[in-house]
């Protein structure tokens, strides 16, 4: 074990815990009701896996990117410097059992990056998992949530923006509903729609509407299936 991983231990949670910390960009690390945590240790079952190649150092690098569900809330997890042989048996309603810990820009993407990853076989260890977290969360091993704000001297810059911009997050809000409802009326036919016909609908560009399509899948408010997008 690292000096690193001894210092920092995984702490196992559920991704409702996680999602529910306040994240210190100074520390790099979550405050949550267990405590800070730099190393998380979940269980969850991919909802979606995506294999993608990208530029590092002038060379191509290969990455996975899973969205997980544990019941209690949704998370993205990366496998950088993946190889997609090596998790070509990973597929979507599996369980995997990961440890990993929080990228600086966690606030922006929610994505942990996986330092470890396996295959749960026994559906056991899910029991086990949630049993050893709630055992924690009953016997009062739990700590409150600090209320953190960083860059104090910037607070009245902060409120004025968050006013200015306030309408027009409200207009963000109307094209995810907007394209919620297009998919949702396509769905009753039993087909959906693909990403060029509601891209010509809804009209925008291609790169805000896949955005949006990605906040509706993570909310678990659509699915694609065959290339059409679906409403639960």
């Amino acid at each position: 074990m690292s000096f690193y991983q001894s210092k920092f231990p995984a702490i196992k949670c559920m991704i409702k815990h996680v999602l529910e910390g306040q994240f210190s960009e100074d520390d790099v690390l979550l405050y949550t009701i267990f405590g800070k945590i730099k190393n998380v240790h979940i269980i969850g079952t991919i909802i979606e896996k995506r294999e993608e190649v990208y530029q590092r150092e002038g060379e191509e690098r290969q990455r996975i990117i899973f969205d997980l569900d544990d019941g209690t809330g949704l998370v993205q997890a990366v496998k950088w410097e993946a190889n997609f042989e090596k998790y070509e048996n990973l597929k979507k309603g599996d369980v995997i059992d990961l440890v990993g810990n929080f990228p600086k820009k966690w606030k922006l993407y929610n994505t942990i990056s996986i330092n470890f990853l396996t295959k749960v076989e026994d559906p056991n260890l899910i029991l086990l998992r949630n049993g050893e977290v709630v055992k924690k969360i009953k016997s009062g091993e739990i700590q409150e949530i600090p209320d953190l704000l960083e860059n104090v001297n910037d607070v009245d810059e902060i409120y004025v923006d968050d006013l200015f911009h306030e309408e027009q997050n409200i207009k963000k809000e109307d094209i995810k509903e907007n394209i919620y409802k297009v998919i949702e009326e396509h769905s009753s036919n039993g087909f959906g729609i693909n990403f060029e016909e509601l891209n010509k609908l809804i009209q925008i560009t291609e790169s805000v509407l896949k955005k949006y399509i990605k906040d509706l899948e993570m909310e678990s408010r659509i699915y694609q299936s065959d290339n059409y997008y679906q409403s639960y």
